[in-house]
């Protein structure tokens, strides 16, 4: 969904990272402009080569080592949004470049009763009317019938594998 909201709510170019064929393809039909292999060696360098001053921001989805990723890929006052649970990162080690780290929450509004819990109503809203217009598509790859464990086994068996392309759903029938 990221790529397809960022082309769609904003002007980047987004560089999107994948390992084999059909998740290249995947991200293509999602409007990446660029897509690279994150096993290459040189995966880093690639982007530094695309983006010579270093990009503006990052998404990330696993944080777990990837600091000094951030830090030659950023460009200095770049940014970082998460969306994962890792607390054994160094953010000191992004200091030096004055990188600043984001996370992403959907339930913070709602969990602290923020004064503009509204925003989350509107933000959805948003998104509502881009899948509505056809602007940004569904990601739904599978879904699994019934609900039982059988499905549940499946579902995780699939996502585990580190090979599943968009979501994998456990429907009841």
């Amino acid at each position: 969904m990221l790529i397809q909201l960022a082309k769609q709510l904003t002007h980047v170019t987004v560089i999107a990272a994948a390992s084999r064929e059909e998740s290249t393809q995947w991200a293509v039909d999602l409007g990446a402009d660029h897509v690279l292999n994150y096993h290459d060696d040189d995966f880093a360098d690639q982007i530094v080569e695309l983006v010579p001053g270093g990009v503006d921001d990052v998404f990330s989805a696993h944080s777990r080592g990837q600091i000094p990723f951030f830090i030659k890929v950023l460009r200095p006052f770049g940014q970082i949004v998460a969306i994962d649970d890792e607390p054994e990162l160094d953010y000191y080690a992004l200091k030096n470049k004055a990188l600043t780290w984001h996370w992403e929450f959907m339930f913070a509004r709602s969990m602290f009763h923020a004064p503009d819990l509204i925003r989350q109503h509107e933000i959805l809203e948003r998104i509502a009317e881009l899948v509505d217009t056809g602007r940004v598509r569904t990601t739904l790859t599978r879904a699994l019938q019934p609900f039982d464990a059988a499905q549940l086994r499946e579902a995780h068996r699939v996502v585990e594998s580190g090979h599943a392309l968009g979501k994998i759903v456990v429907a009841r029938s």
